[in-house]
């Protein structure tokens, strides 16, 4: 076995899901510390270096106002990342983004990310609408009445995401798909919308296989 290690860099980007630290007590039990130990154990000769530059609580254009810093910077190898998820503050209007500009952000993202850096979308997961903060304040009232809850605001990002993720061709993992049947197992019912411990761990789990497929097919092509 010859010397010297191969690096890669994952850049993991978004808000509170991706960030991880909500729903663990233990900061090994999160998903990407479980993604990190199983690539690991799975290419004991590739170092893997995780760069979280995910933000608990942003919207999608307060996370691209950091996107040279703090992903740009590191020249991932790939981006985990997630569109939406806090887009929708009707307690301060001025920081909801419109679908509009959504499409805007997005296509800026795409257009800067680098030749080497491999795009994986990571669509986020249901809400419990009856366990969500927002159900009960007046400022949600309207829009929750229009679309019958949060969980169903957010579909038109998810499909809008979807979209972006089948047009580029990237490989995603779909929260909403992998924990539907039995979200409350997999969402805590203290917030509706954060991952619980068994969340965190499918989570990790399901994303070491995909990124496992990407790294091997990788190596087969670059032995061609």
């Amino acid at each position: 076995m010859p010397w010297g290690m191969k690096n890669i860099v994952l850049s993991v980007f978004g808000s509170s899901i991706m960030e991880g630290r909500i729903g663990v007590d233990d900061p090994m039990a999160r998903w990407y510390n479980i993604l990190y130990v199983g690539l690991s154990r799975r290419f004991p000769e590739i170092c893997f270096s995780i760069v979280n530059g995910a933000v608990g609580g942003e919207s999608t254009r307060e996370c691209m106002s950091r996107f040279d810093r703090d992903v740009l910077a590191y020249s991932p190898d790939y981006l985990l990342f997630m569109i939406g998820g806090n887009n929708h503050d009707y307690t301060k209007p001025e920081r909801i983004v419109p679908m509009s500009e959504l499409r805007a952000l997005t296509d800026n993202l795409i257009c800067r990310l680098p030749a080497k850096t491999r795009g994986i979308g990571v669509v986020i997961g249901p809400v419990i609408n009856r366990c969500h903060w927002v159900t009960e304040h007046p400022a949600f009232a309207e829009p929750l009445k229009e679309f019958g809850g949060l969980d169903e605001m957010m579909e038109p990002e998810r499909e809008f995401f979807r979209d972006v993720i089948r047009k580029n061709h990237w490989p995603s993992l779909d929260l909403y798909k992998l924990f539907q049947k039995d979200p409350e197992r997999y969402i805590l019912t203290s917030d509706g919308i954060h991952l619980s411990p068994e969340g965190h761990l499918l989570f990790g789990q399901e994303m070491c296989r995909l990124l496992e497929k990407e790294i091997v097919g990788s190596k087969m092509e670059s032995q061609k």
